[in-house]
């Protein structure tokens, strides 16, 4: 089993929330999150609100990809090497991606107002 950490700042920071979630539940905040049970053959979608893991689904399987393209309850999906973001070819959310060298993430108290990526078809490198 493979398992990652990533901080939830940068999470936050980095992506824009891809749901229209009921404004009355307050996101969860963390120094940062564990998430268990990442696999080269499944996609792990999670969700910045909830704190958690919403689902799989197999890599490179077209039915199953445009059944997650049409949810609204994760933000982003990672699987091995990759990641995406609910938002572009992957979703209809309006999450994003921003690769940022340039701030502490650790210290940051506001996210970055431009520069995001949305999902197309390809590999970034």
């Amino acid at each position: 089993m493979k398992k990652v950490k990533i901080l939830s700042l940068i999470l936050a920071a980095s992506l824009c929330c891809a749901c229209n979630h009921n404004e009355s539940k307050e996101p969860v905040i963390e120094a940062e999150v564990t998430i268990h049970e990442l696999d080269n053959g499944k996609w792990l979608y999670f969700s910045i609100k909830d704190g958690e893991t919403v689902g799989t689904s197999t890599f490179l399987s077209d039915e199953e990809d445009k059944l997650w393209a049409a949810r609204s309850d994760w933000d982003f999906a990672i699987c091995g090497d990759y990641i995406k973001t609910n938002s572009g070819t992957s979703g209809n959310g309006k999450g994003g991606i921003l690769r940022d060298e340039t701030h502490n993430f650790q210290t940051l108290k506001e996210a970055p107002a431009d520069g995001y990526l949305i999902d197309s078809e390809g590999i970034v490198k």
